[in-house]
């Protein structure tokens, strides 16, 4: 599997790239690869079949100045601190999304392992220590291929979680968003680097797939450049 490490980019070019890679597998074009990388600035992103008015709270969004992007997977509402949490993305050739979130929380689960604590994976697609998530996965598929995407909270900022706003009757059920998640270095009462953070991802990941560090190709930035627009196009956006 090719492993492609990376920093910081807006929302538009992450989404763009994370769809470009799903299409491209699925063609047999690339191979199936494990991305780490991060958004930069820090953004909320929410699932494709979410509304708007009822997962965001717009006027913190504005106060904070977060962007908002719409995935083109499913999944809640998330908020990605650039500082505090590495974000992955992983294709598989495969058709079985529920087999593909279980085959990835593994890795997940070995990297929260280097860290010398359990994490466990809940059902339908996060992993958490304690009871309390560190890692939220999204996915989508084509004919012949899945796309999971997803978090990695190291040192996630989690008053910035006020952003998401829960329907009322989700939130008597579970609780508001930052009193349900964790960060590894919450949990370990000592702030965890990025280094360290995505070490351990790598470590946990080489536990389920055979990595071979490799680059993208020009194909794939030829395509991502060109659905860049879809991210930043508010009919995409609010199209709930």
């Amino acid at each position: 599997m090719r492993l492609v490490i990376e920093g910081g980019n807006r929302g538009d070019r992450q989404m763009a790239l994370d769809e470009t890679m799903l299409i491209l597998l699925d063609r047999d074009i690339i191979p199936e690869t494990l991305r780490l990388w991060n958004f930069s600035p820090t953004i909320l992103s929410i699932g494709r079949f979410l509304a708007v008015r009822d997962w965001v709270n717009e006027d913190l969004l504005r106060k904070y100045s977060i962007p908002l992007v719409r995935r083109f997977t499913g999944g809640g509402p998330a908020l990605h601190d650039e500082k505090g949490e590495i974000t992955w993305t992983v294709v598989l050739k495969m058709n079985d999304i529920m087999k593909a979130y279980k085959i990835v929380a593994e890795g997940l689960i070995s990297a929260i392992k280097e860290f010398g604590v359990k994490g466990e994976f809940t059902p339908i697609n996060d992993v958490v220590i304690e009871g309390k998530k560190v890692v939220g996965m999204a996915g989508a598929m084509k004919k012949r291929a899945v796309v999971v995407h997803g978090t990695f909270m190291f040192d996630t900022n989690l008053e910035l979680m006020d952003v998401i706003k829960v329907p009322r009757v989700k939130e008597v059920d579970r609780g508001k968003p930052k009193t349900r998640v964790t960060t590894i270095s919450a949990i370990l009462g000592e702030k965890i680097s990025r280094e360290k953070a995505l070490n351990a991802l790598i470590k946990g990941f080489s536990e389920v797939f055979k990595l071979e560090e490799g680059e993208l190709t020009e194909i794939e930035y030829e395509i991502s450049n060109q659905l860049k627009w879809k991210y930043t196009n508010p009919n995409w956006t609010y199209i709930r």
